[in-house]
């Protein structure tokens, strides 16, 4: 099911409300996190629509003007058509996509030289750095929509597989630049979607307490060229060390206003939770880390997060502030901020790419052979919007990782949800590779019981006949897989293309 189609599947037991905007949940969160800067989900994709028209310097007919016109009257036309498609593009929007920031429309002319003077670029200039693509209606001429996105090195856009439109496409992309050509409206918002999904994650910037570093201990399979993986996909990492970790958790401990918040957002999560398995306190504590992680990620102008569970485990700081990361990971997720387990970046990325292109948070978790054709996916890190942000959360247990009683989690049945058909996908450690899987959902465990450790499992069937190709492709692409409700198969694909990675789909 897609997201634009997906209104109200899978509702049952949700007892908050998002009326207002904003759940319950959500408020009590974000009154205890004010440090977090806008979600990416809220990014939009800025288009500067520019129509091309050409104006003769004098009259005369022939093969490529069987009408005469004067040059007054020529630009006089191409005004009054300049005029429209602006008013109706201010009052329509492009193509119904809500993705889009529309940049002030521009008219660029030339004559019969079909040469761009510098008064036209000029029309262009200011807002080309905040541009990040040109929607082009290409009248009078074919190489003036290269020149446009040649000169300022950006994409090109158009509507209609026209023979210009075709022709425009194929010399751009033979000259290495990139051209993208929509059939009607439809296909027009969905490439406006995706380019804001590629956005997105080149906006990525990752912030990773860590001593160690990479390669982790234990999740080797990260992507550990952080330089290249910059260089090549926009994604920065910030590494800072346990120690100013430490010392910001010490600062929201003592901070009496910050455990107050943090003890009306544990109640309000107690308050909507079908049942409990760990003390007030023990959650009071998760969301103090919670908040440690927003003051630390505002620092650091970061819009993502990871940590390595066994380094941090091994540091003992875990034990002493009686948290795991579970809970946070799964906050982060529904505000729209991709966080991965065991300092996954494969992972993370995977993860931003699946909830910018289905609206969605996701599920992650370590990937094993189940039997009778299945695989599961196995970690306490659900997320609660994955019906999509604008819809109530699902219904959800919290619970304790550790038998001391410790370490607060989400725990949801995954079966419990209208929703069967999901997206799995995985970046592999060289970020150069995506491996998407649509498949369907046919089981889950960790509801009910009081389980401690990694106890929340989605079961999924891949295509028939393609389980074992799948199951050895982790080979290639590591451990840990990710999954949202819906097929975005087809999504993935185009927008793994858009960022160069060769992807390999499953479906």
């Amino acid at each position: 099911m897609k997201r634009r189609d997906f209104l109200a599947a899978g509702m049952g037991g949700v007892v908050v409300s998002v009326s207002d905007g904003l759940s319950p949940i959500q408020k009590a969160i974000a009154s205890l996190a004010p440090e977090m800067g806008s979600s990416p989900n809220a990014m939009k994709l800025h288009v500067k629509p520019v129509l091309t028209s050409i104006v003769h310097t004098g009259s005369w007919e022939g093969p490529c003007r069987w009408t005469a016109m004067s040059p007054a009257e020529e630009r006089r036309q191409a005004g009054e058509a300049f005029a429209r498609w602006s008013q109706e593009l201010r009052e329509k929007g492009l193509a119904g996509s809500s993705d889009v920031k529309l940049l002030e429309p521009a008219h660029v002319l030339f004559s019969e030289d079909f040469t761009i003077h510098q008064e036209e670029w000029d029309k262009l200039a200011p807002e080309s750095e905040a541009t990040d693509v040109f929607y082009i209606v290409p009248a009078g001429s074919s190489i003036s929509a290269y020149e446009i996105g040649n000169r300022f090195g950006k994409p090109i856009l158009m509507r209609g597989l026209s023979c210009r439109t075709v022709d425009i496409a194929a010399y751009a992309k033979a000259k290495g630049n990139e051209a993208f050509l929509a059939a009607d409206d439809a296909e027009l918002a969905r490439l406006l979607s995706l380019l804001r999904a590629r956005k997105v994650l080149r906006s990525t910037r990752v912030l990773f307490p860590t001593d160690r570093g990479l390669p982790a201990a234990c999740s080797v399979g990260s992507i550990w060229d952080l330089q290249g993986l910059e260089k090549r996909l926009g994604v920065a990492v910030k590494t800072i060390p346990y120690r100013e970790l430490a010392e910001e958790m010490e600062r929201v401990q003592a901070d009496e206003a910050t455990t107050a918040q943090a003890a009306e957002a544990g109640e309000q999560l107690l308050c909507n939770a079908h049942r409990s398995h760990i003390d007030k306190e023990y959650l009071v504590k998760s969301l103090q880390f919670y908040r440690a992680v927003d003051n630390l990620m505002a620092r650091h102008a970061a819009n993502a997060f990871t940590i390595e569970c066994f380094e941090l485990c091994s540091s003992k700081l875990a034990a002493q502030w009686q948290i795991t990361p579970c809970l946070v990971h799964g906050l982060l997720k529904d505000r729209g901020l991709a966080a991965s387990c065991e300092g996954d970046l494969g992972s993370l990325l995977a993860i931003q790419l699946l909830t910018t292109i289905s609206g969605k948070s996701c599920h992650q978790g370590n990937s094993d052979p189940r039997g009778e054709g299945t695989f599961r996916i196995n970690h306490s890190n659900p997320a609660l919007k994955m019906n999509g942000f604008d819809q109530p959360e699902l219904p959800y247990q919290l619970g304790r990782f550790v038998s001391e009683g410790w370490g607060a989690k989400y725990v949801v049945d995954f079966m419990n949800n209208e929703e069967k058909t999901v997206t799995v996908a995985r970046v592999d450690p060289t970020a150069r590779k995506l491996l998407v899987l649509k498949g369907e959902l046919v089981g889950a465990s960790g509801w009910g019981p009081d389980l401690i450790g990694c106890s929340v499992e989605a079961v999924i069937r891949p295509p028939q006949g393609t389980l074992d190709r799948f199951l050895r492709e982790r080979m290639v692409y590591g451990n840990h897989l990710q999954w949202v409700y819906g097929d975005y198969a087809e999504e993935m694909r185009e927008v793994g293309e858009m960022l160069h990675l060769e992807v390999e789909v499953i479906a």
